[in-house]
């Protein structure tokens, strides 16, 4: 499991000489959902302004719960999401290989997520207390949360462990279906990109 971290190019070119198994992709998916389920579900019930002091519990329960689900299936269509636009990008190279194997390939780069996930949810409880309740709009609790440097920091970790999974990509990509280092980049590159870009859009 180390090497799909620091050796993914071995790890998927052992891998290769095996029956596709998306067992362990699955697991690690799971986990990475869970956890960011958690994390968003935190974040959400922090700072989520209640209508009356009397149901402050249950309302932010509420939005937490809802964090959880977004957050937790975020992950999972995220997975099929990529695998999907690899597989396509992939079948416009002429690359030889199947979906399962690619679906199992990239479940490997979401063990990044777990990182991102975790650093997130400390970034969240050690800011938070720093908030002085009394003088924040209830209303503008999200955005002075987000302005904590502990946050941002978070934030560069996230895209940094993007980064991470993406390089994992790469090689899951290239021995998925059969391609050049260089071709490989060029489709796992081209839709991370995007979704970075997209994701800079959403915050500023």
């Amino acid at each position: 499991m180390t090497n799909a971290l620091t050796n993914p190019d071995r790890f998927f070119a052992k891998l290769s000489g095996r029956d596709p198994n998306i067992s362990i992709p699955a697991g690690i998916v799971l986990f990475a959902a869970i956890v960011t389920g958690i994390s968003i579900a935190v974040m959400a019930g922090v700072t989520t302004p209640s209508p009356s002091a009397g149901d402050v519990v249950a309302f932010a329960g509420g939005f937490a719960a809802t964090g959880f689900i977004r957050g937790f299936a975020i992950i999972f269509v995220s997975w099929l999401l990529y695998a999907g636009v690899f597989r396509a990008i992939s079948l416009l190279f002429r690359g030889d290989g199947s979906f399962k194997r690619c679906l199992e390939f990239v479940g490997y780069g979401f063990i990044p997520a777990i990182f991102a996930a975790v650093i997130e949810l400390a970034a969240v409880r050690f800011a938070y207390p720093k908030i002085d309740l009394a003088s924040v709009d209830p209303g503008l609790m999200m955005q002075t949360l987000l302005q904590d440097p502990l946050m941002q920091a978070s934030d560069i970790a996230g895209v940094l462990l993007l980064l991470w999974s993406a390089i994992i990509w790469i090689f899951g990509v290239k021995h998925a279906y059969n391609l050049s280092k260089r071709t490989a980049t060029v489709v796992v590159i081209l839709p991370v990109a995007v979704y970075l870009l997209y994701s800079i859009v959403i915050i500023i």
